[in-house]
């Protein structure tokens, strides 16, 4: 036992020593994405891996399944304008896609790779779920948390305070995995266990291992939130709304439906509404040039 802690003592070391993190340049990237099934999923996860301007190759892994995928992937957005002196949230400009996933052939070497790394991470029970549950005197709702990185955080500090052996146990989880990864020759961008935060109402946000610092502390990243009115929102992207998102409400004193109007006009975005039978429809639109409700940005 001791000689496995000095190891992950010794590799966690070598993780993070600037060698190793200093290359920028890597061409490629391995991700796992668990929940993908059809060829679109995994290309939407392939390409979501990228920030704008980037090309790399992508290999795309669900351990669920033991499958990978290998693309290579550019990510590009042009900006389309009939009238460069005004505001895309305006309506005079839009984003085109210019984006490219082509599929690559998978070596066998590489796929059994994949193989042996999957049974390893099941052995460890490393895709077990985890559930915290936030403090209602910091957070009832998750969208409370939305673009609010200090209550955030809060949520999770509070939480490893008060349940030190779950964040231990959590902790070593991680390492255990990231080990055998790195053993395998196939470290993962986004390698993490399943993590839930839940709220007093019902809602839930979806959270991921970003990175573990020196101090070995671990940071985490929110991925998306499912809210009490059964409403979906992908936290990964830098930009929240996009033209054309709907949300569904019971009134619009809903303090969701609040939050979330309060966000997308943040975002540069007018909300309209539309009465249901089962409440009220909210649908992101451009900004008006009447309306001063729209900042923005943050």
């Amino acid at each position: 036992m001791n000689g496995l802690v000095c190891a992950l003592v010794f590799l966690f070391t070598l993780y993070l020593s600037p060698q190793v993190m200093a290359n920028v340049f890597n061409t490629v990237v391995s991700i796992q994405c668990n929940h993908c099934t059809a060829d679109s999923d995994y290309q939407t996860a392939a390409l979501s891996a990228l920030k704008d301007r980037e090309q790399k190759v992508v290999n795309v892994i669900n351990f669920n399944q033991f499958d990978v995928r290998k693309f290579d992937v550019k990510k590009l957005q042009i900006e389309v304008c009939s009238d460069y002196g005004k505001s895309a949230t305006k309506g005079y400009c839009k984003m085109d896609d210019g984006s490219s996933v082509e599929p690559l052939k998978i070596t066998n070497i590489a796929r059994e790779k994949v193989i042996l790394l999957s049974e390893q991470l099941y052995q460890l029970d490393f895709f077990q779920r985890q559930y915290i549950q936030a403090d209602p005197q910091i957070a009832i709702t998750a969208w409370e948390l939305v673009k609010r990185s200090y209550a955030a955080s809060k949520v999770m500090f509070n939480w490893q305070e008060q349940y030190e052996y779950e964040y231990a146990a959590l902790l070593a989880r991680w390492q255990q995995g990231e080990f055998a990864s790195l053993q395998a020759s196939l470290p993962l961008k986004n390698l993490s266990p399943p993590i839930v935060v839940a709220f007093a109402d019902g809602s839930e946000i979806y959270v991921e291992v970003d990175f573990i610092d020196s101090e070995s502390q671990l940071h985490f990243r929110f991925m998306g939130l499912k809210d009490a009115n059964g409403n979906y929102l992908d936290l990964a992207p830098e930009n929240l709304f996009t033209l054309g998102d709907t949300f569904q409400f019971e009134s619009q004193k809903n303090n969701d439906f609040i939050k979330m109007k309060e966000l997308a006009e943040l975002s540069g975005f007018m909300v309209e509404t539309q009465e249901t039978l089962t409440g009220v429809s909210a649908s992101v639109v451009p900004c008006s040039s009447s309306e001063n409700i729209c900042q923005f940005g943050y």
